[in-house]
């Protein structure tokens, strides 16, 4: 089997995909592997490589990470059309199965992948089973909890631009919490039209949000706690080494500081050399933790390992935005935080990374539907007072997306169902920047 899936073509891991291929492999025997495809890939190269691969085996193409992307929607497609048996995992599989609701009355909304996809799995893979794989037309739901499969085997996954390469994971992963705790912090949040409908006489609206607002992972995984010390140091044990130390790896935790020194300790209590721990992380946790920073990393001196802040979630230097965002953060938590950063690089230097220049990228959501003269001016004037263009200003801002599964896919289907306003949808995602206004508002 294969799973397909979005990748860079940059020598990381895809973690879920490749926990995935490894069950099928070694719990239900099915020889899987993970093949990545990168943007503006050969799809006649492509198709020639699958009718070599499944010469003569059966007809099982699995999908997983799909990152928005049509053409890998539209490659399960032809795969369908094929005569493949199709199956959907990872992030939104429920969701993006489903589709948005009441396509009926609003039938320029996605309508999910059903027609494509005969099998989908939300959750974690454990619960798969051979007999799964008669049915059809069906998606399965499992509870994630902290006995998962966590099994990798790190040489089974492949990259596809115009030929396939078998990929060196350079860059692991390594799981430490199910989901994310600033998740389960429901909220509510009144939110203005965006900019180019104010005049319009569309209304606030009040959105129910489960962590940012924006995000749709929260949906669709929630929280689960930490995992056991000894599974995740089992996933340590098991990343591949170079020169004798272990690949960096992610550790995939949203909350990471408070785990950090008991997980130094550990590795050099079972004498597990580690190279470098990358942070995917948010401004309060910093901030929370900043007075045990420097003990975390004189330890990380001394067994010769960096601690990298990979990508902390900034996102705006705008309080309204912010707010918006419901980031539950302040620009000056933002300036205080950045502050700690800058303290700790002058005490320890290499052991300590963060900056954009040492290949960190931080999370700066620009162009947003909010945006007029008033935030970004705010926005340009914080950036420029507290030097944000030396070290945390990413090359590029990421525009806001709306996947339909998030609650700003509510808010903009709140404004379709009290207006005559409809947006457009560019596969599983909501162009917000682009709406059509038919007749007159209700």
């Amino acid at each position: 089997m294969i799973i397909f899936t979005h990748h860079t073509g940059e020598p990381h891991s895809i973690l879920g995909a490749q926990v995935a291929a490894t069950f099928f492999h070694r719990k239900l025997l099915i020889p899987s592997i993970v093949v990545g495809i990168e943007r503006n890939f050969s799809k006649e190269q492509l198709f020639r490589f699958i009718d070599e691969y499944y010469a003569g085996k059966e007809k099982v193409a699995a999908f997983s990470h799909l990152c928005g992307r049509k053409d890998i929607i539209h490659l399960a497609q032809e795969l369908k059309k094929e005569g493949f048996v199709i199956i959907l995992g990872g992030p939104q599989a429920r969701q993006d199965y489903d589709g948005e609701k009441n396509t009926d009355l609003y039938p320029h909304r996605f309508s999910g992948l059903k027609s494509m996809i005969d099998i989908a799995i939300q959750g974690p893979v454990d619960h798969f089973g051979l007999e799964h794989l008669r049915r059809r037309g069906i998606s399965f739901e499992y509870p994630w909890t902290k006995n998962i499969f966590l099994e990798v085997d790190w040489s089974n996954i492949y990259t596809f631009s115009d030929h396939i390469g078998k990929l060196e994971v350079r860059l692991g992963q390594v799981i430490n919490t199910i989901g994310c705790l600033y998740a389960s912090k429901r909220q509510e949040i009144i939110l203005p039209p965006p900019i180019d409908l104010q005049e319009k006489g569309v209304p606030e609206l009040r959105v129910e949000s489960e962590g940012c607002v924006f995000c749709d992972v929260s949906r669709d995984k929630g929280y689960h706690g930490a995992l056991e010390r000894d599974k995740v140091i089992s996933q340590i044990v098991g990343l591949p080494e170079i020169d004798g130390r272990k690949i960096p790896f992610e550790l995939i935790d949203e909350y990471p500081i408070r785990s950090l020194a008991k997980l130094l300790e550990d590795t050099e209590r079972d004498e597990i050399k580690i190279s470098q721990i990358n942070l995917v992380c948010r401004v309060d946790d910093i901030n929370a933790h900043a007075s045990e920073l420097e003990a975390i990393l004189s330890m990380a001196q001394r067994q010769d390992a960096k601690i990298m802040f990979a990508s902390i979630g900034f996102e705006s230097f705008c309080d309204r935005l912010l707010q918006y965002f419901c980031k539950g953060i302040s620009v000056a938590d933002i300036v205080k935080c950045v502050e700690t950063l800058r303290r700790l690089k002058d005490r320890f230097g290499s052991h300590f990374l963060y900056r954009r220049d040492e290949g960190a990228n931080h999370g700066f959501i620009r162009p947003t539907p909010w945006d007029d003269s008033e935030t970004l001016r705010e926005i340009d004037r914080t950036i420029f007072l507290h030097r944000f263009f030396e070290d945390i200003l990413p090359e590029h801002s990421t525009p806001l997306i709306i996947h339909h599964a998030s609650s700003l896919g509510d808010w903009i289907r709140q404004i379709e169902s009290k207006t005559s306003i409809t947006f457009s949808r560019d596969g599983t995602w909501i162009e917000w920047w682009n709406p059509s206004l038919k007749g007159s508002l209700l």
